[in-house]
């Protein structure tokens, strides 16, 4: 296995870091790709074999930094589904190779035909006192809650196998109350592991929402793949380190999104020895206005930090702005207003023509008379062959204008707030299913879509990926704008905008780590894009 530290999304280990490693399936995609390989003539309690001996190797790897197996005391909690069946399967392998387990199987109104099979290959099962009405299937025997919370006090390791990905509301019933009883005693004891089978009980598969009550497990065995939700928080403090263990699920087709790792991250060509400073593509930055100079700034330095030796900045000489690099050009709108108006539009067109790439948007304001200019200007733009990076306030001007950007070769980069404001509902919306969001904005603008967040998302309608890097201390006033120039940045050194939305994305995210280690803490928007440069370096020497 590959291990790969991930800032504040930890460690995740994979079995390589190839594309077909790296698909991120919602519940519904990874039923298929199941669907698929049973079809194709493995059984699909094979599978369930695998997956089980695959996570039973895992914890005996775990357990041997731990005492092995004379300090382990294992506890399988199984569900009445198909996670429970992978569990049953752990269960009967640890008891093989010489670990003390117990195995209690959640009480249903029906099983599995696999669990129940594995229920009679395993019959060492027992569940707490029947209800009244609910059938246990065979072999399993009957505990009462004092014997129960006897055996999980002296459980050293529980194995959660309760529900799989196919959660979509709180555990209820008799899996709640084992969820419930689990946590509680990692409350009391903090050293009790807990080990999730594919995903984490009451954490949803698909939009990464962790429901009440839900397991929070200290290492998460994902079978096959990594789930999607699994990549965005809260989910992803609940699942611990996680494991991708492959158990022969070769078809990966139809999978929409993908994490942004490996070979899936598109890399910058080395400079030439020769190379020239008119090699790497020009950008131009519209941005700016009379109370908010510094985002353009911004913008323009996280281009120039990000590669892009010929960046031109727009603006009016009455705009002050602090600490503009010296490297940044300018072309001076004339005039001595507050914001952009759309008589200017022409002269912003025509210095558009001499560049390959265009960030419109940082610091732009909402005033009426800018939505005006925004709208003029991308009107124009489709009819020219160039790039576009729609950030920040051009955002609300497109979404209160309804701007169309078809005929652009363009990416909107909204954070969940702006996302929001363009498709018309709320920000916790939003950030309750941040891939439908994504997806949506997609459908709605025609464009290249990344939403910002922890766990930024990018989607172009056919694929989209998910960046798994960054810091909280990302969070910072500027650091959008330093994005756009990044992205900007590597338009003109990839293949598509959809990959240099997905590069620039990865760059600003590790760049945060990486500032945030220099200082010890909080960063600045300035330091992003200072340290943006060494990871720029390290793509172009891959």
């Amino acid at each position: 296995m590959i291990e790969v530290s991930l800032g504040s999304f930890g460690t995740v280990a994979f079995a390589s870091l190839k594309d077909e490693a790296l698909a991120a399936p919602s519940s519904s995609e990874m039923a298929r790709l199941d669907a698929v390989t049973i079809s194709g003539g493995t059984p699909s309690l094979e599978l369930m074999e695998r997956a089980g001996v695959s996570i039973a190797d895992y914890i005996c790897r775990l357990l041997e930094t731990r005492g092995g197996k004379t300090l382990a005391n294992v506890l399988v909690l199984c569900g009445p589904g198909n996670n429970g069946g992978d569990g049953l399967v752990v269960s009967r392998v640890l008891a093989e190779r010489g670990y003390q387990v117990s195995a209690v199987i959640a009480q249903a109104s029906r099983y599995s035909d696999d669990c129940l099979e594995q229920v009679q290959r395993f019959r060492s099962v027992a569940s707490l006192l029947a209800s009244q009405g609910t059938s246990l299937p065979p072999f399993v025997s009957q505990i009462n809650q004092s014997s129960f919370d006897q055996t999980l006090g002296s459980a050293t390791v529980v194995v959660d196998a309760l529900l799989g990905t196919g959660q979509r509301d709180a555990p209820r019933g008799e899996i709640g109350k084992l969820v419930s009883l689990l946590m509680e005693a990692k409350g009391r004891r903090p050293e009790l592991l807990i080990v999730s089978a594919d995903i984490p009980t009451g954490v949803d598969a698909d939009c990464g929402a962790v429901f009440v009550p839900h397991i929070s497990a200290d290492y998460t065995v994902s079978i096959e793949l990594v789930k999607r939700g699994m990549m965005q928080f809260p989910a992803r403090s609940a699942c611990g380190v996680v494991t991708g263990v492959p158990i022969g699920i070769d078809e990966r087709s139809d999978v929409a999104f993908s994490l942004a790792l490996g070979a899936n991250l598109e890399k910058l060509s080395p400079r030439a020895p020769d190379a020239h400073k008119g090699m790497f593509g020009r950008v131009l930055i519209v941005g700016g206005s009379a109370v908010m100079p510094g985002a353009s700034a911004l913008a323009a330095l996280g281009a120039l930090r990000a590669g892009v030796p010929l960046v031109t900045r727009a603006t009016r000489s009455t705009w002050l702005s602090p600490e503009i690099p010296p490297e940044c050009m300018h072309t001076l709108i004339p005039g001595d207003g507050a914001c952009y108006t759309e008589e200017d539009c022409s002269i912003v067109l025509a210095e558009a023509q001499k560049v390959s790439t265009v960030v419109i948007g940082p610091g732009l304001g909402r005033d009426e008379r800018t939505g005006a200019f925004v709208k003029g200007v991308l009107e124009g733009l489709s009819s020219q062959s160039v790039r576009v990076v729609c950030d920040a306030d051009a955002l609300f001007h497109i979404a209160r204008l309804n701007v169309s950007l078809t005929g652009l070769d363009a990416v909107i980069t909204p954070h969940p707030g702006e996302a929001a404001t363009m498709l018309g509902t709320t920000t916790d919306r939003v950030q309750a299913d941040r891939f439908s969001a994504v997806q949506a904005l997609q459908q709605r603008y025609g464009c290249v879509a990344l939403l910002k967040g922890a766990g930024t998302l990018v989607y172009d309608g056919g694929r989209g990926f998910i960046v798994p890097r960054g810091t909280p201390y990302l969070a910072t006033g500027g650091s959008g704008d330093v994005l756009s120039g990044i992205i900007a940045a590597c338009m003109g050194r990839v293949s598509s905008t959809r990959s240099a939305a997905v590069v620039g994305a990865y760059i600003h995210a590790v760049a945060g780590e990486r500032a945030a280690e220099r200082t010890g803490g909080p960063i600045i928007a300035t330091d992003i894009a200072w340290a943006a440069a060494s990871v720029i370096g390290e793509f172009e020497r891959a």
